[in-house]
């Protein structure tokens, strides 16, 4: 089976939860994590620890979230500490704090080796792109045919501004004539849906365009859980 998870936020309990929730099996399934794994709760690191040994086999992949970026941004000095905490990192602080030089070396190559997106052909979707943000429309780039490439606009985007892409929010309010052109179905984090379901819950969105499963983890005080979502049998999770 191949799973998804986003904006996990430091909910250790919650990740492990869900793990026993789908019965997660390293010998034959599949995670792909879309960011935000660290910041608002205090588990952040210890879940990045439980999944390196999955991503070196090959069977979890992470992508980088803002809350990611915003790490390293700290760690090589360009961002200050009341800043990442405004953000919600303070938890993320007071642990990497206690690093010594090589710790804080060591995480920062491995946030930094972090993709951006990553593409999969999907049963239920074709070619798909995941992604933390999804996509900015200062950005695109243009198909022969008038589709919006969505790979190389992520690309642009990330060349001209990587902080401003990872932060975006545009593809929930881009006009549906700009996501119909899109040639690729998304598979998204980043913005909690609780934010964006007319209803306040945080069941995952879908659209023919994109799917965006950030339930609100690191939000629960407002209603948000851990969602998960299996590709294989469509089925949506929550704890």
């Amino acid at each position: 089976m191949l799973y998804f998870m986003s904006d996990i936020h430091g909910e250790l309990k919650a990740f492990k939860r869900m793990l026993k929730k789908i019965n997660f099996n390293t010998k034959e399934d599949q995670l792909i994590v879309i960011g935000d794994i660290v910041d608002r709760d205090p588990g952040g690191i210890e879940i990045i620890n439980m999944l390196k040994p999955w991503m070196k086999e090959e069977i979890a992949t992470v992508c980088m979230g803002n809350h990611e970026l915003f790490t390293s941004m700290w760690l090589r000095g360009k961002l200050s500490d009341r800043k990442w905490m405004a953000f919600g990192g303070e938890e993320t602080l007071k642990i990497i704090k206690n690093f010594n030089f090589d710790q804080k070396k060591e995480f920062l190559n491995f946030l930094e080796s972090l993709p951006i997106y990553i593409e999969r052909d999907l049963p239920n979707f074709g070619k798909t792109v995941i992604t933390h943000s999804g996509i900015h429309c200062d950005h695109y780039v243009y198909n022969e045919d008038g589709t919006i490439n969505v790979i190389k606009s992520i690309e642009k985007a990330v060349e001209k501004d990587l902080y401003s892409f990872l932060v975006s929010n545009d593809i929930h309010y881009i006009p549906s004539g700009d996501l119909k052109k899109l040639d690729r179905y998304m598979i998204i984090g980043h913005t909690p849906t609780i934010r964006i379901n007319e209803d306040r819950s945080c069941k995952i969105i879908r659209t023919p365009y994109y799917m965006d499963i950030d339930s609100g983890s690191g939000y629960r005080k407002d209603g948000g859980r851990l969602s998960c979502y299996c590709v294989d049998t469509d089925e949506e999770f929550y704890v």
